[in-house]
């Protein structure tokens, strides 16, 4: 099977020499069946190259070359059309940057003024731009893609020229997926006989984009505060076919709950119960309406959630359980809350007009504190494991006591009695004593919890927390002890997490007694408990454990490096959404300038935890994996059909390991 190699290189492992006296560009035929091409643009006689690769011309020729074939191919009035699918950035004096990786990528279309434009959409072009970060991008007809940077000059200085595009830099993300990870291309490309390599500039585009488009972002709102009357047409223009995140969703979580529990088309958003036969992943409208092919874009990912769909088994196995999960993975929890809500109700008698415990805020949310379950909420009041769980079976529950040494030791010697002792995948401690916990077995035995037991539906905020400390945070924990200071987390987007503020205690019992920790939740002001006057509140969880709660927005309001006592080694979302939500863009921003800092997200599906990933770039995307801490019940995603899960995928922004 061919392998997709993620390198700037060729195949043969070299750097691809620059053909003299000829630019390659590829062009992108709407007709799938014809193939890419690559094609050579003649430049003029004195543009022989030179020793360091620049091709010698000045400007974009591309545009001039189109033009002229048009001209050629009898197209009257034909207009050229230049799209940024990557921007180009001008190198800096001391950059370590090269030119090639800074250069751009554009796409190239050829209209009429005078003839009816083409119609017939390009799906290789348009998964391409998605790749790029682009999701809002469309396109119709041939695209020609080239490229364009400022190369160094032989005399000094630089300018403005065209730069080799080879074919295989873009196939992956054209013929295949704009998802670029390898797990992903190799399983769609498993037929091609040579590898497809993916270069870096490209592995990055999205985070790339993501970052122009948040200063054209901060530009249209000093020119909007400039100027209100008008706001909206300057707001809407400025994100059209940006990868800003106000060009995707929403603003805040509080609109996020759906009004129905009905399937929707994926396209119209009306009620829709047909599955697309491709991928069996979105919900479209049966005929005579013509939601499918009005939404083609969808065919650009279409075999890509093929593959995520495939992995719902993957997900939903939680073998070491003793069935109770069962009802709440199976079909019917795809679209409906309902059968959770019975769980909860029947099962374990804990949601009720008179409860007040931590299920509460399971089925409503949060809701910007509107909710009816949110009211009653009271960070201030201490809660203890017996009263918040409040389950019937009190074996259900673990103790409220620091993990120890023994427990370790009596948790692997009863696994050791179950299974073959070679194949026991046993508890170990990491340099800091951590306990690595790799499933929620590994939990569960060392808690001494039964399988029976449910309570692993709420503790995969705190069990998600430690897995993001334990597995991501070994070099952050290092300095803060080297420097004997607590190690400084902030939990950024905290809702329904209110409701259950002890609940968190569970993350000190796993801690050693010397790992100090000091976590920060930041919420929004309109969030924040109306039973206290104050908008910031500090507690003490455990002796190793200090949690405060802020009010604002991060990177706006409040000064992550002042505001909430100093600066942050660990920047951590839960089902952050981060594409999806402008107030994540000054997190994106803040990681993206303070590569000490690591952040750890977690999304629902592996489509938005692909897309979200992707800010933080080709690193950072190429880190998703499943949380082995996910919640173990299926969640309604409405108008798609792609296995989602409450902490269900996890990625790291800015990773570090020790030396």
């Amino acid at each position: 099977m061919a392998t997709a190699r993620e390198s700037s290189e060729d195949a043969a492992g070299s750097k691809r020499p620059p053909i003299a006296g000829a630019l390659r560009i590829a062009k992108i035929p709407f007709d799938e069946s014809v193939p890419l091409s690559e094609e050579k643009v003649l430049l003029p006689s004195r543009d022989n190259g030179n020793a360091d690769g620049a091709l010698g011309q000045r400007g974009d020729i591309i545009p001039s070359y189109l033009q002229t074939c048009a001209t050629a191919a009898g197209i009257e009035g034909s207009v050229i059309d230049t799209i940024p699918l990557i921007r180009m950035t001008h190198p800096t004096s001391g950059s370590s940057d090269s030119p090639e990786s800074l250069a751009g990528l554009f796409a190239y279309t050829i209209s009429s003024t005078l003839q009816s434009a083409p119609s017939l959409p390009n799906i290789r072009a348009t998964r391409l731009a998605m790749a790029c970060g682009l999701h809002s991008q469309r396109f119709v007809g041939d695209v020609f893609v080239g490229r364009l940077g400022y190369l160094p000059q032989p005399n000094g200085g630089y300018a403005l020229s065209n730069l080799d595009l080879s074919l295989a830099d873009i196939e992956s993300a054209a013929r295949y997926s704009p998802d670029l990870r390898s797990v992903i291309v190799n399983v769609l490309q498993e037929e091609e006989e040579a590898s497809l390599c993916i270069p870096e500039w490209l592995g990055n585009a999205s985070q790339k984009n993501y970052h122009d488009g948040a200063s054209l972002a901060a530009l249209a709102d000093a020119m909007t505060n400039a100027n209100v009357e008008d706001s909206d047409e300057e707001g809407s223009s400025a994100s059209d076919n940006s990868s800003e995140p106000s060009s995707l969703a929403k603003k805040d979580k509080e609109t996020e709950k759906p009004l129905t529990e009905t399937t929707l088309c994926l396209h119209c958003r009306g009620p829709a119960s047909t599955l697309c036969e491709g991928c069996g992943g979105a919900y479209f409208c049966e005929e005579p309406r013509k939601c499918k092919l009005s939404g083609w874009s969808h065919q650009c990912y279409c075999s890509t959630w093929s593959i995520y769909v495939q992995r719902r088994k993957e997900l939903s196995s939680f073998p070491y359980f003793s069935g109770w999960q069962l009802p709440l993975l199976g079909k019917d929890c795809y679209s409906s809350e309902t059968v959770y809500q019975r769980f909860l109700s029947d099962n374990l008698g804990v949601i009720g007009p008179t409860q007040q415990n931590w299920w509460a805020t399971e089925l409503h949310g949060w809701s910007g504190g509107a909710s009816l379950s949110s009211k009653d909420v009271n960070v201030l009041r201490r809660v203890s494991y017996q009263d918040g769980f409040a389950l019937k079976r009190k074996e259900w529950i673990p103790e409220e006591r620091p993990v120890t040494r023994e427990d370790i030791e009596r948790a692997n010697a009863s696994y050791a009695k179950e299974v073959d002792a070679d194949t026991a995948q046993l508890i170990q401690t990491d340099e800091h004593e951590l306990p690595i916990l790799a499933s929620w077995e590994h939990y569960y035995r060392l808690r001494t919890i039964p399988p029976s037991s449910p309570v692993g539906l709420l503790l995969t905020f705190p069990l998600t927390m430690y897995y993001a400390i334990q597995r991501f945070g070994s070099v952050p924990l290092e300095v803060a002890q080297m420097l004997e200071r607590p190690l400084r987390i902030h939990l950024v987007g905290v809702e329904k997490e209110l409701n259950f503020v002890d609940l968190f205690k569970e993350l000190a019992f796993l801690l050693p007694e010397k790992v100090c920790v000091d976590m920060t939740w930041v919420v929004r002001e309109d969030m924040f408990p109306e039973s206290s006057d104050k908008r910031s509140l500090s507690l003490h969880l455990a002796a190793n454990l200090k949690l405060s709660i802020v009010g604002g927005t991060y990177g706006q309001s409040l000064n992550p490096d002042f505001d909430m006592g100093g600066p942050p080694d660990m920047i951590v979302g839960m089902n952050a959404g981060l594409f999806a939500y402008e107030s994540w863009r000054h997190v994106v921003s803040y990681l993206h300038h303070h590569k000490n800092t690591i952040g750890v997200f977690t999304d629902y599906n592996e489509h938005s935890g692909m897309n979200c990933a992707s800010l933080g770039g080709r690193e950072s995307t190429c880190s998703l994996t499943t949380n082995p801490f996910r919640q173990m019940r299926a969640m309604p995603v409405y108008c798609m059909n792609l296995p989602q899960f409450c902490n269900g995928f996890i990625y790291t922004f800015n990773k570090q390991e020790l030396d």
